[in-house]
């Protein structure tokens, strides 16, 4: 059986190195473009400086079969929103996400603007694994202005904020979220103090964006802000630190999303589609204003087909990944703060407003780095070890042991009403797993 090549947020790697070196990108976009009859494809990138050449050996790859149209540097729900809107058979973002700049990675996106299935993935991996080594072609590259559209949607949605005197202060992690970002909110009628908007192609998330909430915090704290907002690189997630300098998650995010929803929304059939890292808290105080939480596996392409099937317009991660299906078909960032501060403005709330309103479980991840990923399944000692945990805790509790889908990582994710609890057992299970297979 061929494996597949793409993780849980499509392919990643170092840059330069497989399956981003040339060679294996030129036969990746012959095998993309061979996937539909003279199709038309549209790629975007991150600011990463290595986007520009898995551009151009991606299209050298495409040019014999595709008519290939090029955003520059865009959100990746920018790219899902006008792969969707302008009819092209595929969009391919290329971006790591979070990740440092060294990486980088591909993402395809269907003509429907939704994250290719998982059949198709392992078509794509077995194409490539069987195509033989080609010569690139001179692709002809149509330029395309992704503002127009994908800035006009977010702006359509924004348009009833009344801005007032609230004080935002962003961060754009010096990646995608920098081209549009602070433009949108002046725009809005804002006037938000923006850092981390000079991208040099090797700034990307160093030291700042989602996935640094202390810098936030001290961006809230310098400014005195109302309200903290934080993009990843791409722009696909966002956290939020309220007024008191304490950050949001995205299960703040969906609860905040959700009540205001139930209440504007005809569309909202009272169900919300998180995964099994959102805190139980989270869970509980929806289901007291008569939402139903349903969990999936991680990854938000997972969130989206659950919401598919069960007719919920409204999906998350605690990472920051905000799905609103009824507008947009991917994680976004820049529409789910619209919707955050809507959610402000409807119910008078401050932002630490939303922070007392759910009381979240105490909860503790660890990320292991690990030599090898062993079959939790038949790893005995484990499986008893989580039987015996559960038994003990019931409700009171949860654990949750996977691999990261895109780094070498085993994460532990243990929460509890009682944080004696998380003390006292999550050292075990810590010491378990570094002996048998840590780094």
């Amino acid at each position: 059986m061929t494996a597949n090549l793409f993780g849980t947020d499509g392919i990643r790697g170092l840059a330069g190195e497989f399956p981003l070196d040339e060679e294996t990108l030129i036969r990746l976009g012959h095998v993309i473009g061979s996937l539909a009859a003279n199709p038309r494809i549209v790629i975007g990138r991150d600011s990463r400086e290595s986007g520009v050449a898995i551009e151009r050996h991606l299209a050298g790859g495409l040019a014999k079969k595709a008519e290939i149209y090029c955003s520059g540097v865009i959100p990746t729900p920018g790219l899902a929103y006008l792969t969707r809107k302008m009819g092209f058979h595929f969009g391919i973002m290329i971006s790591a996400s979070h990740n440092p700049y060294r990486d980088n990675g591909i993402k395809i996106f269907n003509r429907r603007g939704e994250k290719i299935s998982n059949r198709l993935e392992i078509k794509i991996s077995a194409g490539l694994h069987a195509a033989k080594k080609t010569a690139p072609a001179k692709p002809v590259i149509h330029s395309l202005d992704h503002d127009s559209g994908y800035m006009d949607f977010l702006l359509a949605n924004g348009r009833n904020l009344k801005p007032g005197k609230t004080r935002i202060v962003m961060d754009c992690a010096n990646g995608a979220a920098s081209m549009i970002a602070p433009d949108l909110f002046r725009r809005l009628g804002f006037n938000p103090l923006v850092n981390h908007d000079q991208a040099n192609g090797k700034n990307i998330n160093a030291d700042c964006g989602s996935t640094c909430p202390q810098t936030l915090k001290n961006l809230v704290i310098r400014s005195k802000a109302d309200l903290g907002m934080a993009f990843d690189g791409d722009a696909d997630r966002i956290i939020f630190a309220d007024n008191e300098s304490q950050i949001l998650t995205g299960d703040h995010t969906l609860y905040a999303l959700a009540h205001y929803l139930q209440r504007s929304e005809p569309l909202f059939n009272g169900q919300v589609v998180g995964t099994v890292m959102a805190n139980l808290g989270l869970e509980k105080a929806l289901f007291a204003k008569g939402i139903k939480f349903l969990r999936t596996d991680v990854g938000d392409r997972h969130v989206f087909r659950q919401m598919i099937k069960r007719r919920a317009i409204l999906g998350g991660e605690p990472s920051g990944h905000i799905i609103l299906k009824h507008l947009q078909t991917s994680g976004d960032g820049l529409l789910a703060a619209i919707f955050f501060l809507k959610a402000m403005e409807y119910f008078n709330w401050s932002s630490s407003d939303v922070r007392r309103q759910l009381c979240l479980f105490p909860q503790q991840i660890i990320n292991i780095p690990v030599k090898l990923k062993k079959n939790l399944v038949h790893w005995k000692s484990l499986v008893q070890a989580k039987k015996e945990f559960g038994e003990k805790h019931g409700s009171q509790a949860r654990l949750l042991i996977r691999y990261s889908g895109t780094e070498s990582l085993i994460r532990i994710m243990m929460e509890a009403r009682d944080m004696s609890v998380i003390k006292n057992q999550l050292p075990f299970f810590t010491s378990l797993i570094k002996n048998e297979i840590g780094v």
